[in-house]
Formats: C-alpha cells, structure tokens, sequence
C-alpha cells in the first residue's frame, strides 16, 4: 500500500531517497518554501559575518606580522574570526532547527499522502520550535565535547612528551572523533521524535537512542550517502556561480581570487540555491528514516495502513 510518498512497510535504500525527492515533488511549497526562507537569511547573516568578523582575518598579512614579530593585528583578526566561526555554528543550529522540524511535519503528511501547507506546517512545528532549538544545540554538545576533548588531549600529549607519543594521540584523537559520530548518530533522529510524536526533549533523545540502538550502522550508512549526495549535488549547484564571481576555475581552485562585491552576490545566489533544493532533502530523508525505523521496531506500519485506509 502507498498512499503517499513511501509504502507503508519497511523501507529499502532506494524507497528513502527517492521518498526525500518525492517529498519535494508532492509538497513544494511547503518543503521549498520554507527551505528558501531559512537559505536567505542563513545566507545573508553569513555575508553580514563575512564582511565584519572575518574580513580582518582576510585582509591581513600573516606572512609579513609572522616575520616582523608584531602579531598583535593578526591575533585581533584571529579573535574576530573565532567570534565569527561561533556564531556562523549558532547561525546554522538555529536555521537547521527550524527547518528540520517544518520539513518533519511535512513528511509526517507526506507518508499518508495528506495535504499540507507551509502555514498548517508551521502551527504544527511552533510549539516545539524552543525543544527542538535545545535539541540541535545538545547534539552538537555530544558531539563536540568528546571530539574537543580528545583532539586537545592528543595535543597536549604531543607538546609535553614529543613526537614519541603521537602513536598514543593519534589514536586518542581518532577514538574521540568516532565516539562523536557515533553519539551523533544515535540521537539524529530526536528531531523527529519531538515533532510527530510531541514528546519532551528528554524524551525524544531516549527515543532516537532507543530506535538507533538496534540498526546503528544502517542509519549511520544511509546518513552518510544521504549527505555525500546532498553535497555533490550542491557542489554541482554552485560551482557555475563561483566560477561566474572570480572569473576563472585557476582562481576558484587556487584560492587567489579576490572578494568582490560581484563573487559574493554570485556565490552567495549560487549557496542559496543549492541550500534550497537540497535541504528539503536530506532532512526529508532522515524523517522517513525515522519513519522506517518505527515500522521495523514498533510496527508502526500498520497504524499507518490503519490510518491511511480510515474515511477522510
């Protein structure tokens, strides 16, 4: 039975991704909307970042402060840049938020086939716009922390003991990093948790752990080519707009162009289009991942059909 984008069974490969291109094609208002939206302004805060925090950074001579010894206008830029950095992450947790619980609600339609519009999505999504804020922002605490921890450890054993510890730091600094992607992964599907079931933030995190416990490496894999597909697909997206601003691919490629106002007009149309399109996807596919996943644990499959098959 497929009364919407997906059939209401478990799910393969294929079913996912072409659910998340389905999800676009059924409910592009909604889904394109939105993702619009929030690539606009995501985007022109990173310009308005670009041109304050980071442009001293930019525009300074690091070669010349690191050989006259007068660093202190290099050590103002690298300041102003790790402000930006910081808050070009908090830019992309919020916009990321927003937009992942929009884009749930609309596949928690799509999956029945309902008809949804970006204003119904948006009243679904509200009261949980804060939870789900708190929810990005704990993830990327997970993450992070035991990747900071364990690259600076691996760091410091380097700078205290010499070279005749890198054997121990690279795999410490490894070890870290795999226990990010691995909390990550275990918690990725909380979003989705908060949005359609309308639990607590508590309870979506022991949700996603509970529902990734069993198929890890399934839900890491499809993760996984879901983004490398996303961002080629970006990549392809943006490419002929750089290449457009700086004038030739030796510039693009060797980092020399200039920032002009036209590279960045065109890079800048060129992130929001790519953002735009693929968004939708990579979010719709991790809610249908969720989806699938609830069908294989809790036989949620047959509330669906239940619901699919009820009088409208």
């Amino acid at each position: 039975m497929k009364p919407g984008v997906v059939p209401l069974r478990p799910l393969g490969l294929g079913e996912l991704l072409d659910g998340g291109v389905g999800v676009l094609r059924r409910y592009p208002r909604p889904a394109l909307g939105m993702s619009a939206v929030v690539a606009v302004i995501s985007t022109l805060a990173n310009v308005a970042l670009l041109l304050t925090a980071f442009r001293p950074f930019v525009d300074v001579d690091q070669a010349a402060a690191l050989q006259s010894g007068n660093t202190d206008a290099l050590e103002s830029a690298l300041g102003g840049a790790a402000v930006g950095g910081l808050l070009t992450i908090v830019l992309a947790l919020l916009s990321g938020a927003v937009l992942t619980g929009v884009l749930t609600a609309v596949v928690g339609k799509a999956v029945l086939g309902q008809p949804l519009s970006l204003t119904e999505a948006w009243a679904q999504v509200r009261p949980a716009l804060l939870p789900l804020i708190g929810c990005a922002f704990v993830v990327a605490g997970a993450v992070a922390v035991p990747v900071l921890v364990g690259v600076a450890l691996a760091v410091a054993l380097v700078a205290v003991a010499g070279p005749v510890l890198l054997l121990l730091g690279i795999p410490l600094a490894l070890g870290s990093t795999a226990l990010g992607v691995y909390l990550y992964v275990r918690l990725s599907l909380a979003p989705c948790a908060l949005v359609l079931e309308k639990v607590s933030l508590g309870t979506s995190l022991r949700r996603s752990w509970l529902l990734v416990k069993s198929d890890w490496w399934r839900v890491f894999g499809i993760s996984l080519l879901t983004i490398v597909v996303a961002q080629f697909v970006a990549l392809v997206i943006q490419v002929p707009f750089e290449l457009l601003g700086y004038g030739s691919a030796g510039d693009l490629f060797s980092g020399t162009g200039a920032l002009t106002t036209r590279t960045l007009i065109l890079s800048s149309i060129g992130s929001i289009i790519g953002a735009t399109l693929v968004a939708p996807f990579t979010s719709g596919v991790r809610a249908l991942l969720y989806v699938d996943r609830r069908m294989r644990a809790e036989g949620l499959d047959v509330a669906l059909t239940a619901a699919a098959a009820a009088p409208r």
